[in-house]
């Protein structure tokens, strides 16, 4: 898929301060690419597995609120059920955008490219592609895990924008206590919680 494609090419401004969140590893693994005194941790950029990856650049995935991003990386739709041990790895990260960043917005065109929300990645890896060379900070996009929420997918310059507010982990040390954001999309989703 190519920016062409698009009947237009809208930009949407993310304004400062705008609170986001994602789901990450709570430690980093092998070739983890780190941005930020601790602040990000990403898959090597080589793997291309997200949406709108792109070869040789982080890419980081955030969501409008916590229960969306936990929908996006947890609670999915193809789940069939929750790790609990997997959960427990993970934290919920909120930040706040320090600088306006200029987006590729996709959410008008999403009912005529279904392929938005398909897990025929390589389309829309080309159109990320294109719309970084293009100058975009990254792209505003519905979530396809659920309904009319909107994501973010940002990369290069616009990582450094970010501001940590809260790193909180899924699940409690100690008690053993469901981040009260994984219990309500644990609900939503009516997925059961496996060890």
């Amino acid at each position: 898929m190519k920016l062409a494609d698009l009947q237009y090419i809208p930009h949407f401004d993310l304004l400062a301060p705008q609170l986001l969140f994602r789901v990450q590893h709570s430690s980093a693994r092998a070739g983890t690419v780190k941005i930020g005194s601790r602040l990000l941790l990403l898959p090597p950029s080589n793997l291309l597995s997200g949406r709108f990856d792109i070869v040789g650049q982080p890419v980081a995935y955030f969501a409008e609120r916590s229960e969306t991003a936990i929908y996006e990386a947890i609670c999915r739709r193809e789940a069939i059920g929750v790790s609990y041990a997997l959960t427990a790895k993970r934290s919920l990260l909120s930040v706040q955008t320090t600088a306006k960043l200029s987006l590729l917005d996709l959410r008008p065109h999403v009912s005529s490219w279904p392929v938005l929300h398909s897990l025929r990645f390589d389309q829309t890896q080309a159109l990320a592609a294109e719309a970084h060379a293009a100058g975009f900070s990254g792209i505003v996009y519905k979530s396809a895990q659920q309904h009319d929420k909107d994501c973010f997918a940002l990369w290069g310059q616009a990582l450094a924008t970010l501001r940590r507010i809260s790193l909180e982990s899924l699940v409690e040390s100690g008690s053993g206590n469901l981040h009260v954001a994984l219990a309500t999309a644990l609900n939503g989703s009516q997925l059961p919680l496996l060890p």
